[in-house]
């Protein structure tokens, strides 16, 4: 079976190594460095699921395949369990071979590149991290000084995203105007103005190949970008600074949606905090007010219908009505801080 099956991927081009038991595996492993292992499952001494088992415990970036003569759904659900990329029913064709050859090595790489994106953005939030909380420490932590800290943190993330510092400061002062018009304190609709504007501060760590793809994300790409709502939040947590503890809150919910379907935690209606209420009004507004890699500007009367189709759903409805009433203030902000060429 080894000889045929080495035969078999010889005809296709791949190299391969033979091995008579799991220790021999084990042994020509040590020596080499595996894309991916095809290993029957029932083999005198340790078993299949044994060498599955440690292979994925190293960690490392090698495929394997399982083949074995039970054709069962429990089998196929253990050896995906242990970490198999494929399950092969023997006796099988050429064909099949490759086609499961591929697909393993194909899955294998897809995860080593969403491993490698999750690594990438634990580097990239811990330098943000680390660098905010020097500076916090630096300047004592008053809310003063925190705001000086978000501000030119909010226009860097503005500017990776391809949106302006014209954006950010939209979306402080509109925030502000509604969180007034809610009856707010003075106090309150000032950190408001402060803290709205770095959102979107966790898409720090989102690739580039998703931020700025001009067409739609497929749902991998989706779940990735939607990580900076929580990244966002990680990043101001644990300050001493009520207004940095602000900026966490509103980072982490200003995608929730007052129906429950919102991310990243799915709360509903006045469980999402006022401020990511707030925001979540202001922000949609924006965006669809403006232009975006994969779609341009709507119109004042589009983007009307879009919010108003929104209210209870994916707006507090309250919130909404007092936006609506101040539609002209809002769009005198837009046109004051409107979005140059550059």
């Amino acid at each position: 079976m080894r000889r045929t099956i080495a035969r078999m991927l010889a005809s296709a081009d791949y190299e391969t190594t033979g091995a008579a038991s799991v220790q021999e595996a084990r042994e020509a492993m040590a020596k080499d460095n595996f894309d991916l292992v095809v290993c029957d499952l029932r083999m005198p001494g340790e078993d299949g699921l044994m060498l599955v088992e440690e292979i994925q415990a190293a960690e490392g970036e090698t495929a394997v395949l399982l083949a074995t003569a039970v054709d069962s759904p429990q089998v196929a659900h253990t050896a995906t369990v242990f970490g198999a990329n494929g399950y092969l029913v023997k006796p099988f064709t050429l064909n099949e071979l490759l086609i499961n050859v591929d697909h393993a090595l194909h899955e294998s790489n897809r995860r080593e590149e969403s491993a490698e994106a999750g690594r990438e953005q634990g580097r990239r939030v811990a330098e943000v991290r680390t660098a905010m909380m020097r500076l916090e420490r630096a300047a004592g932590a008053s809310d003063r000084q925190a705001a000086e800290l978000l501000g030119p943190l909010s226009e860097a993330v503005g500017r990776r995203d391809l949106e302006t510092g014209a954006h950010i400061r939209r979306i402080g002062e509109c925030s502000a105007l509604l969180a007034a018009a809610n009856g707010m304190s003075r106090d309150q609709v000032e950190a408001i103005r402060l803290a709205a504007p770095a959102h979107d501060v966790g898409k720090v760590a989102i690739p580039d190949s998703v931020l700025l793809k001009p067409g739609k994300l497929d749902p991998d790409e989706r779940a990735l970008a939607e990580r900076h709502a929580q990244i966002g939040h990680d990043i101001f947590a644990g300050s001493s600074s009520l207004l940095l503890g602000l900026a966490a809150e509103i980072a982490l919910t200003h995608h929730e949606k007052f129906d429950g379907s919102g991310y990243p935690n799915g709360l509903e209606g006045e469980d999402i905090p006022i401020a990511g209420r707030i925001v979540a009004v202001t922000d949609v507004y924006d965006a669809i007010t403006s232009n975006r890699p994969y779609r341009p500007a709507m119109s004042a009367d589009e983007a009307l219908q879009v919010m108003v189709a929104g209210s209870g759903t994916h707006f507090d409805p309250t919130l909404l009505d007092l936006f609506l009433d101040r539609l002209d203030t809002v769009q005198a902000m837009a046109r004051e801080y409107a979005d140059t060429e550059s």
